[in-house]
């Protein structure tokens, strides 16, 4: 759907930051994954602005309808509206587990948190 190309315009060129939105799951298994991700955008202070909604709370349940998100999703980055990313020829969803990371290989996405650092450093040049 989208990607990120040289051609685009970034954070840096408008002086404006990045909204990063985050829909998670807060159980046992995604926790690990989610401390990861909050070290990783703590290096983005100032560059992003990051908002974390939690699936089963009523202000994710508000997320998901406002996104017409349906099913069961442990996990989605939403950067400036964007989730599908073509990172080296590869599209990547930023979507479930990063690979390797889930207990349960159904929610397990096509990306890892080095495709995620990625995107940002993309996004926020």
């Amino acid at each position: 759907m989208f990607g990120v190309s040289t051609g685009q315009a970034t954070a840096a060129d408008n002086n404006k930051r990045v909204q990063l939105d985050i829909l998670y799951m807060n159980h046992g298994p995604m926790r690990p994954t989610i401390g990861k991700i909050k070290k990783l955008v703590a290096n983005y202070k100032g560059s992003l602005q990051v908002s974390w909604y939690d699936f089963d709370r009523p202000e994710g349940k508000a997320f998901l309808k406002k996104q017409k998100l349906t099913g069961h999703i442990p996990l989605l980055l939403i950067l400036d509206g964007q989730s599908d990313f073509t990172i080296d020829g590869r599209q990547v969803l930023l979507q479930g587990f990063p690979t390797g990371a889930s207990p349960f290989k159904q929610v397990e996405g096509n990306w890892s948190l080095d495709d995620f650092q990625t995107v940002l450093d993309q996004k926020t040049r």
